[in-house]
């Protein structure tokens, strides 16, 4: 064989050799499903990773996107490439708010994904809005079962967002001075007790007693004790304007806000006899009288005194701790009307005679001065 024939073997052989390894390779390209958020390309790749079948088909990926197999794997025949964008929602959620990252691509997928499908709902966007994969603003308020008691009602509703929102939707309206609570821009939350309390203020006139005084002086031809009325006393008049603060109806506080005597009172004018009484002293040790006793002496008082006392009270109850009058109401040694007043000398002032006795001297004391000043008024009133 020539050296030239040789040389043209040669050639055709290499030739031959290369068009072989480009039928290889054509032989062996790859079918690839790329899937980029739901839309779906088929390629035919011959060789390379999943990084760079990405790159040549310019999807550019973030550090959140999401990408099927890894992005360090050989391509294999028929491999499906998933890619998932993340999008950044903007997101207030019952008032809260924050940024939520989400793979979703419709606001629909969004409230799936934060669990809240089987709610009810108000959303700022349809659910079959496209989400951009820059993302977007949402808002969502979930439904609560609250009750509302406004204007003598008591109403229950299944409402969205604030306390403002569901007064609103209710129909309802409040002034400056109504007392809403909670707070008009409290969120929601399941069972929630909403109040509407309303604040009026009105003003009124009215009269009001003015109690007289005693001009008190000593009879020396009286017996200890005994007060003879020389000008009986007449109560004054006061005519006030007052200011009231209602809720709901009723009245909560009052201010007087001006007032004036109309009527002057007369002060009463009366003599107490001061003549020693020798009348003698026996009581049973342990009754209610001996506790009478030391505690009138206690005050500085005299058997004098004690025994008007003890005309006083033997009139009134005989003396008898449970004494009930039933028109009245009076109750007790000393007939307290009505007898709860006892109760700020003890508790037990329903059947302890010392309670009653304690109450009863304090009464007195305020009102006449001495239990003879009691008794001589009781002479000439039937009451004290």
């Amino acid at each position: 064989m020539s050296v030239l024939k040789t040389i043209v073997w040669s050639i055709a052989g290499v030739l031959a050799l290369n068009l072989s390894g480009i039928g290889l390779n054509l032989a062996f390209g790859r079918d690839v499903t790329l899937n980029v958020d739901g839309q779906t390309t088929t390629l035919n790749v011959v060789y390379g990773s999943v990084s760079e079948v990405l790159a040549s088909n310019k999807v550019e990926l973030n550090s959140r996107d999401r990408v099927s197999p890894e992005l360090t794997t050989l391509v294999t025949n028929d491999m499906v490439i998933t890619v998932e964008y993340a999008r950044p929602i903007d997101l207030t959620l019952d008032g809260q708010h924050g940024i939520y990252w989400t793979y979703s691509t419709t606001v629909g997928g969004i409230v799936s994904s934060l669990g809240l499908s089987d709610s009810a709902l108000k959303l700022s966007a349809p659910t079959d809005t496209a989400v951009p994969r820059a993302g977007m603003t949402l808002n969502v308020k979930t439904a609560h079962n609250v009750t509302v008691t406004a204007d003598g009602q008591t109403q229950e509703i299944h409402s969205f967002g604030t306390v403002r929102d569901t007064l609103t939707e209710l129909g309802l309206t409040w002034g400056d001075n109504d007392i809403i609570t909670p707070d008009l821009d409290a969120r929601l939350t399941d069972g929630l007790a909403i109040s509407v309390v309303r604040v009026q203020t009105q003003m009124i006139t009215r009269d009001t007693a003015i109690p007289f005084q005693t001009d008190n002086s000593a009879d020396p031809n009286a017996p200890k004790g005994q007060v003879t009325i020389v000008t009986k006393g007449v109560n004054g008049v006061m005519s006030q304007t007052v200011v009231q603060t209602l809720h709901d109806g009723a009245i909560i506080s009052e201010d007087v806000h001006s007032e004036e005597v109309s009527v002057e009172p007369v002060t009463q004018v009366q003599k107490t006899g001061s003549k020693p009484s020798v009348a003698p002293v026996s009581v049973t040790p342990g009754s209610a009288q001996a506790i009478a006793y030391d505690m009138v002496i206690a005050r500085g008082w005299d058997d004098g005194q004690f025994q008007c006392l003890v005309n006083l009270w033997n009139r009134e109850s005989g003396w008898n701790v449970s004494a009930h009058n039933k028109s009245s109401g009076a109750y007790g040694i000393p007939q307290a009307l009505p007898g709860s007043k006892m109760a700020s000398a003890g508790a037990d002032w329903q059947t302890n005679p010392a309670t009653q006795i304690t109450w009863g001297l304090g009464y007195i004391t305020g009102r006449y001065g001495t239990p003879c000043s009691a008794w001589s008024s009781f002479q000439s009133k039937g009451w004290y």
